[in-house]
């Protein structure tokens, strides 16, 4: 017990308790087990009261035992160690200890233990008297006595205790060798597993010094606590439901519960295995927190492997896409210009063999028409792709100044104003008064609102109205571009900005064009830290946000 905690902590903790004398009583069945089963082994009490000098000092390091005979009775002497005060607390403890280890005897000789003197009440020593309980009368252990005497100056009073007790208890082959005893003792102290040890009815008898580290109380606090002041409700419930089949097997492992500490509640996983005897529970933790939290990250990891793993197939599935698209798109004008191209000359060659031309010059003159118109299709298709490249590869550094993004809508919309009229579309601008100067590059923003505006146009039918507005809020700038739209849904808004893409592939043939334009938009707005996107403000209506941070820098 005092080889447990401080002096100070045992003190406390008999304060403490309502009875000392009582606590004293069972201190050997709480404090060192083992005592208590040596003593049930012996027939004549009288062993036990010589053993005492050497038991007393694995229970308390603060106090030395003498024994002496006084005719028919046997007085002890138990006083501290020098230096030590004595507290009256500890004296009734003592009494009961040693009432309570007399007490294991099986004999029925009737005895009596009186403390007669006390230091804490003046006296010069403390002392019992025993009544009734003379020398040892038992012959074999009165050999051993003799012997140790002898060899008591040759060899450590460990060693002859230890000798002493290993030849008593040969008599009873039941009780386990007492190096043995030490030795799982020392290996309980060893361990860094949480070994704790309870009666039948889930009461703490014992604890090693992993459980006490991780409980954060001393073993003082922990003796008298049952399974239910060390568990959280529902792990205790779950111990009482396994009880019964535990003490039917004899063990159970792998469950887990709650185990109490001085900050809260810590998963454990725990074994129990029933004591020969049946007696008393030994249940071995250990701390899972560590297991469990590894197990979180390992399954956000996997969580994250599989987004990465479908993001990369995505990426794939768009990598032949675009492989595909840029193979149609580049394949469809040079189709058109070689067909263009082989009928012109045929008709040319007719000419010069003195033939007389199959096509009309107003036809001649169509067909260059749509050669020159396909050849720019394919020069935008290309500049279109290697300028998304140089932006995203981050080749292009953007040439910021301090511009007014009013001035650069007002600027677009002059240019657009010949496609404008051409499809008798009306513009609804709302551009906020005093909008805030902004560092951005105005050739990339133009490229932005030049490529809404387009697609608006494209997108939306002869003689409708298309919004343009800008606004401040949060130190964000916008530009939002609505326009009337029909055909699109609120799946297509997700991978509208992707490349080549309009809707869907008859999208983009129906409507011409090389479907870069919102995927440039998007690229370009990422490169100034903003983001965009699309909405549907109204049923009908969509609308598309630039947004870029008011930043300086």
């Amino acid at each position: 017990m005092a080889l447990w905690v401080s002096r100070e902590g045992f003190l406390s903790s008999l304060a403490a308790h309502p009875s000392p004398r009582q606590l004293g009583e069972r201190v050997w069945e709480l404090s060192e087990p083992w005592i208590g089963a040596v003593a049930s082994l012996v027939d004549d009490p009288a062993v036990l009261l010589w053993e005492l000098p050497d038991w007393a000092a694995l229970l308390d390091r603060h106090s030395a035992v003498q024994v002496e005979p006084d005719a028919g009775d046997t007085r002890v002497l138990w006083n501290n160690v020098p230096g030590l005060a004595v507290d009256a607390r500890e004296c009734l403890l003592r009494l009961g200890a040693l009432w309570g280890l007399l007490s294991y005897g099986s004999a029925a000789a009737p005895f009596g233990v009186h403390h007669t003197r006390c230091r804490a009440r003046g006296d010069d020593d403390c002392l019992f008297l025993v009544e009734n309980l003379g020398p040892c009368e038992d012959p074999i252990h009165a050999a051993m006595l003799r012997e140790a005497s002898i060899m008591a100056g040759k060899l450590g009073a460990q060693e002859v205790f230890v000798r002493r007790l290993s030849k008593f208890s040969a008599r009873h082959a039941p009780f386990p060798d007492v190096r043995e005893m030490r030795a799982v003792r020392r290996f309980m102290e060893e361990v860094e597993d949480i070994i704790l040890i309870f009666d039948r009815n889930l009461w703490l008898l014992d604890a090693n010094r992993a459980a006490i580290r991780f409980s954060g109380m001393d073993l003082n606090e922990m003796r008298g606590l049952s399974a239910r002041d060390l568990l959280d409700p529902e792990s205790f419930e779950a111990i009482q439901r396994r009880l019964p089949k535990l003490f039917e097997r004899g063990s159970l492992s792998g469950l887990q519960i709650k185990g109490r500490t001085r900050n809260g509640y810590v998963p454990l996983e725990i074994s129990a295995r029933v004591a020969h005897n049946g007696e008393s529970v030994v249940c071995i933790a250990h701390d899972v927190s560590r297991h469990l939290q590894l197990e979180r990250e390992l399954a956000d990891r996997n969580q994250q492997l599989q987004e990465q793993n479908k993001r990369i197939s995505e990426a794939g599935l768009l990598k032949s896409e675009f492989l595909a698209n840029v193979s149609h798109e580049l394949t469809t004008p040079l189709t058109c210009i070689r067909g263009f191209a082989k009928l012109l000359r045929g008709d040319l060659e007719a000419e010069m063999e003195g033939a007389e031309a199959r096509l009309p010059i107003e036809k001649r003159s169509e067909f260059l028409q749509i050669v020159q118109e396909e050849a720019q299709r394919m020069g935008e298709l290309i500049v279109g792709l290697l300028e998304l490249s140089k932006i995203e590869s981050g080749v292009v550094i953007l040439d910021r100044a301090r511009v007014s993004l009013n001035t650069i809508v007002q600027e677009c919309l002059m240019v657009m104003k010949p496609r404008l009229d051409e499809h008798t579309m009306r513009v609804d601008c709302q551009l906020e008064p005093g909008l805030p100067l902004a560092y951005l590059d105005p050739d990339r923003m133009k490229q932005v609102v030049l490529n809404l505006l387009d697609n608006a146009i494209k997108f939306s039918p002869n003689g409708s109205e298309i919004g343009v507005r800008t606004q401040t809020g949060d130190g964000r700038l916008q530009l939002r571009v609505r326009n009337p739209s029909s055909e699109l849904q609120e799946g297509d808004l997700s991978r509208i900005f992707a490349r080549f893409v309009q809707r869907d592939g008859s999208f983009t043939r129906r409507h011409g064009g090389v479907g870069l334009g919102l995927d440039l938009v998007r690229a370009i707005v990422e490169r100034h830290e903003g983001r965009v996107w699309g909405e549907f403000p109204v049923s009908g209506q969509v609308e598309f946000i630039a947004e870029i941070p008011l930043s300086e820098r």
